[in-house]
Formats: structure tokens, sequence, C-alpha cells
């Protein structure tokens, strides 16, 4: 940049180059600046900290605001709040720093000279301590931070947590994973010990799989949206499902044989005559894995609204809906789903075929079935994650044929009452649950398949009879809206000492016992709606996994402020809102380090 030049003229191209390649070349060189900026002078500071100069008068016109702004003037704008100061741009000022630091590392060269002759003359002069560390540019970058925020209301918060899986072959509950929005996977193993005590640690921060040298175009994701383990196997799909704009989009599905310590990178299916079907551009929203047929696992692939704001998917090849493997998630193919004698979806080889948003898959052990949502067509059931069928009983009255028709190999008619399903098993009973909103948040109930198990599975086919909680969930005064239910919308059931308790993640946390007949719903954090969070847990429930114990069920429970646990199954007795809330729940953010999102 010509330093004769007005501050806010505009440049040619070649000075336009110049500034932008410093600018980009200081982010790139933040590690090293930071602890420079630190040790800059009070002076230079306060002189870096003068009034920013007004902008030319033409620009301060409001006609001239907005889309109506020339192209020459908002270039002025841009390069005007560039200025540090009336002497130039941002490039200039960080000329200037450059120099201003070079002087006290020359300072500081002159103070280190004297301070060895005075050590040499006390016969204690030393080199080593006094000469400056030098690393390798090959050594290991070490985290600075982010670190945890300590919040006035929630106590420490760092990040949205979305998916949760508690490893089933340790029964003492302490071997947990996390999936993160922008923060990759997490994995700990004492998270069920002393709070204080819990630790997390990244699997994904360095994967070679994302890698310049890997091969491949991979773009990094280390977005999360769904976690799953099974044995020493970890599956954990790129591409967070939660309908946000910063909910960013997967690369694909990444798999680690040894429990997170190496991972492959998986991107498409693998449809033979069919083609492969890529998960570029989208999300998944679940795992579950058969217990009839070891090595069977179903993923649940959703839409990503940042995804869809920026084209991320592949329009030809990038297919959301129900995928299968039947090698534990080494490779994978998309399911066929039918209503009855229709198909409503299928692996095509021609492209464009968009799919159906998965919002959520899970396994029942007793009547040894998957079940599964989609996007403006209901649920389904399959034996074998390859062929799904159409529940005939569905939960609640709107979800029927004529309104959710089969649209064969296209997507679903917005109109069909589900935008967003979730559903949770409790694995002894047989129980299933299922909560429902529509595409304006309306809840659809959440309702109860009672099992009623045999011994050697239910005694009938899905019967979602049982609307629980009434209008617990919803915002009130006359709406039946769950805020935010596109965003937040999690299930979980857990047996506990004869009883199965209910939980339902909304922007708060709620729990009911079958026992009291669930006829409404506990809110048990009350984060937002002015009781002034006593449980001390932030808003925004996205993943909720339980473990039923000889005492009481453990429950982990992941949100936009981090993780939580609750030892005693949030067994709150006290009055709602009361200052007891919170002594059952445990903030675990201490020991999981700053997270994106």
């Amino acid at each position: 940049m010509s330093a004769s030049r007005a501050v806010g003229a505009p440049m040619g191209p070649g000075e336009s180059l110049q500034l932008d390649q410093r600018w980009y070349g200081v982010r790139g060189l933040a590690g090293t600046l930071v602890l420079g900026f630190l040790l800059w002078p009070a002076s230079l500071m306060v002189a870096k900290a003068q009034v920013r100069p007004a902008l030319p008068a033409e620009s301060t016109d409001a006609s001239a605001s907005g889309a109506s702004a020339s192209p020459e003037l908002r270039a002025r704008r841009f390069l005007a709040g560039r200025s540090a100061d009336g002497s130039g741009g941002g490039a200039q000022a960080m000329e200037a720093a450059w120099g201003q630091h070079a002087a006290l590392a020359s300072q500081q060269t002159v103070a280190q000279g004297i301070g060895q002759r005075i050590a040499q003359a006390r016969g204690v002069f030393s080199p080593q301590a006094l000469s400056p560390r030098l690393t390798s540019l090959d050594t290991a970058w070490q985290p600075l931070g982010p670190a945890q925020v300590l919040s006035a209301a929630y106590g420490k918060v760092t990040g949205r947590v979305t998916a949760i899986a508690i490893d089933s072959t340790d029964a003492s509950g302490n071997t947990v994973y996390l999936g993160t929005t922008g923060g990759g996977v997490w994995k700990s193993t004492n998270a069920a010990g002393p709070a204080a005590a819990v630790s997390f640690a990244p699997l994904t921060d360095t994967l070679p799989v994302f890698s310049a040298n890997a091969g491949t175009a991979a773009i990094p994701s280390l977005s999360i949206g769904a976690v799953s383990v099974e044995g020493s196997v970890v599956l954990a799909g790129t591409g967070d499902p939660n309908d946000a704009t910063d909910s960013f989009y997967g690369e694909g599905l990444l798999r680690s044989a040894d429990g997170g310590l190496t991972w492959t990178l998986i991107r498409n299916s693998q449809d033979g005559a069919n083609g492969n079907h890529r998960f570029t551009g989208l999300s998944f929203a679940g795992f579950a894995w058969s217990t009839a047929s070891p090595g069977t696992v179903v993923a649940a692939v959703s839409h990503s609204a940042e995804g869809a704001v920026v084209g991320a998917a592949d329009t030809q090849a990038s297919v959301m809906g129900l995928y299968y493997s039947t090698d534990a998630g080494v490779t994978w193919q998309m399911s066929t789903v039918m209503d009855g004698a229709q198909i409503v979806q299928r692996p095509l080889l021609s492209g464009g075929q968009g799919g159906n948003a998965a919002t959520a898959v899970v396994w029942n052990p007793v009547r040894k079935r998957f079940h599964a949502a989609l996007r403006f067509h209901g649920y389904y059931e399959s034996a074998d994650g390859i062929t799904w069928t159409r529940l005939a009983q569905q939960p609640g009255t709107g979800l029927t044929t004529s309104a959710c028709p089969a649209n064969t190999d296209t997507v679903g008619n917005s109109g069909c009452p589900i935008s967003r399903g979730a559903l949770a098993v409790e694995p002894a009973s047989g129980d299933m649950f299922a909560l429902t909103v529509d595409s304006s948040n309306r809840d659809q109930g959440l309702w109860r398949d009672a099992c009623a198990n045999t011994g050697s599975g239910c005694a009938g086919g899905v019967q979602f009879a049982q609307r629980l909680g009434g209008t617990s969930l919803e915002v009130g005064a006359g709406s039946t809206t769950i805020a935010q239910g596109d965003y937040n919308l999690a299930l979980a059931a857990v047996a506990s000492w004869g009883d199965t308790l209910v939980f339902a993640g909304t922007v708060d946390l709620y729990r009911c016992a079958l026992s009291g007949g669930c006829a409404t719903l506990r809110n048990t954090t009350n984060a937002l709606n002015g009781c002034g969070a006593p449980a001390k847990v932030a808003p925004a429930q996205h993943a909720l996994a339980a473990l039923a114990t000889t005492g009481q069920p453990l429950l982990f429970v992941g949100n936009d402020g981090g993780v939580w646990r609750s030892s005693d199954g949030v067994n709150q007795q006290a009055t709602p809102c009361s200052a007891d809330n919170a002594a059952h729940f445990d903030n675990l953010n201490g020991g999981l380090p700053g997270l994106a999102g």
C-alpha cells in the first residue's frame, strides 16, 4: 500500500492484493504474534486505540447505504475499517508493530548481554538458562485455548455437544464418547467418577484421513452429528443435523476399529449397479446396531442446514435416507423404503434424487426390529436394515397415508406433519417412545408403544396408544409449538428399580416416571423460562444417553453449553425451580476444553 495515499482512497488491483496477502499472513502467524502483542508497551496500545477517522463525506449519505452503495464506495468503507489510526491502513499499522517488536527484541538482546556478564561475574552463568528456547517446526502444537468459559447462570460452559454414546461393554458407565459441533469426537474413561476428576480427551484433532497427503479431496469436517460404539468399533457421522445455520455439513462417516485411536473416512455408499451415493454436504442423525445380526448397523443420514445454504451437497450423488452395513460399518448400502407396495426410496443410478432426511434410528432388542423416522413420511421398521416398511400404527392421528404419500423416488410431502422425529427404546421392557414436530415446530405428541414383553418378544405389533406429558413441552398461551423443536429434540428411556424413566430434551430437560402415569412432564432445568436456571444446566438439549445401574440411572446430557451428568436419574423431589434442582446435576465441562459451536 502506498504511504502517500489518503486513508479510504481507492486502491489499484496490485495494491489490493498486497493488503490481502498481509492481512491473511497475519492470521496465519497468529500462533507467533499473540505473545508479541502481549509484550508491546502501553504507549503503543494507546496509540492504536485512537478514534478511527471518519469516512469521506459521500459515504455517510444515507442514500448510499446497503445494496445501493457503489463498489468503489464499499471498497473505501472496507479500507477505512481496516485503519488503526489516522496514519494509514491496517497493513501499515502491522508493519509499524513489527518494527516496534524488533526494537523490543533488540533491547532484550542488550539486556540479556548485561545479564550474562553479571551472571559470569557471580560464577552462576548458564548459557542454556538465558538463551531463547528454539522449537523445531516439526514439534506438535500445544493448545493455548479456547478454554471453558465461566458463566454466572450455568457454571463452566464449553460448546455444543450434539451426540453421546456410552460404551455398553463398560458396565460402570465410565467409558463415554462425545460428538461436538466443530470440536470432533472426545472420549472419557472416568465419566462416572467424581465430577471434578472427569476428563475427556480429543480423538480427532489431527486426522490423517483429512490430510492433504491422504490421497483424497475430502474437506476436513469435525462437526459431528452422531456417535456410536459397539465393542472396539466407533462410528462418528460428520455433519450436524440440528437445524441452524451453524449446523455445519459433513464429509462422510468416520470409523475406528480400535476405540478411537485411528480412523478411516467413508465418503459414500457402495450400491453396485445402482452407483455410489455420497454423504458430502449432509449430516448424520443416528446409528443403531442389531443384536440379532452382529455386525449389522443402520445410519440415519439427514439434512444439514448450513450445507443447504452453501450448496455443499453433490446435487447428482448426495442422497439422504437410511443406509445399512453388514460388516460393522466398513461398507455401506442405501436401504429400500416401502409404503405397502409403493416404493418411497431406493438406490438409483440416476442422479438428482436428493432423498428423504432420516431424523432418528433405534434398535429394539425385544422386538428385534430397527425403527426410524423419515421427514415428511412417518415411522418405519425393518428386521434387517435392508428393507423398511411403514408402521401401520403411527404416533398420533396426523401421519396418514393421504397426508404423507409415498412420492416414489422423490421427496416427501411438506404437509406431512413430521419434520423431525425422535425415538427411544427402553431395552429391558421393549417399550418404545416417539416425539414429533411438524415443519412449524408444532407438537405432534410424545407417544408410548407398550411392548408387554412376553419373554420372547412383544405381545403384538407396534401400537403408539398412550400419549405422555400432555402439553408439557409446548410454549403454551394457546400455542402448541415446541420451542426450537427443529433444533433441539432428544429422547431417552431407562429402567429404574422396576420403573421406566422417560426423558425429553427440548430447550429444557423434562422427566417423568411411567409408574406415575406421565400425564405431565417435570421441567428439571428451567433454563430460560424465568426461574433463573436453578439447576445450572445450559439450554438447548441435543443429546441424551442413559445407563441403568444397580442403583439409580446414570444420565448424560449434551446441550449448547457442553455436557452435564445426573447420577440419580434426576430424582428431583423438592419444589420445581428450587435451589435443590442443582443437586441432581454435575457439570462436567471442567474436563472438556473449549469447543466450537
